[in-house]
């Protein structure tokens, strides 16, 4: 995903490639990168830098705007909600996605 781009454009981005193929990102996790699928996501509120978790809710920054992630899957995982995942896989709000 390209967080430098318009909110919008992110999640129209995310809508169109969910389920097959999915569009996804990178977090580190223990000093490895892991991909993750974005397949919903809803237009938010915030500002910092493109691709910058902004809160506990994974809300990303975006150009402008921002996005918060509603459903993402893990490699190996079935698809889940975001909050689902964060219980048992944290991503710290400040965190910046690839």
């Amino acid at each position: 995903i390209d967080w430098t781009r318009p909110a919008a454009e992110v999640d129209a981005h995310i809508r169109g490639l969910s389920p097959f193929p999915g569009a996804w990102f990178e977090v580190q996790a223990d000093g490895e990168p892991v991909r993750i699928k974005a397949l919903m996501s809803v237009l938010a509120e915030g500002e910092g830098p493109a691709g910058q978790v902004l809160d506990d809710a994974l809300t990303i920054a975006c150009g402008t705007g921002a996005v918060r992630l509603t459903r993402v899957q893990r490699p190996g995982k079935a698809a889940q909600s975001a909050e689902e995942m964060l219980r048992g896989f944290p991503i710290a709000a400040g965190a910046v996605l690839g």
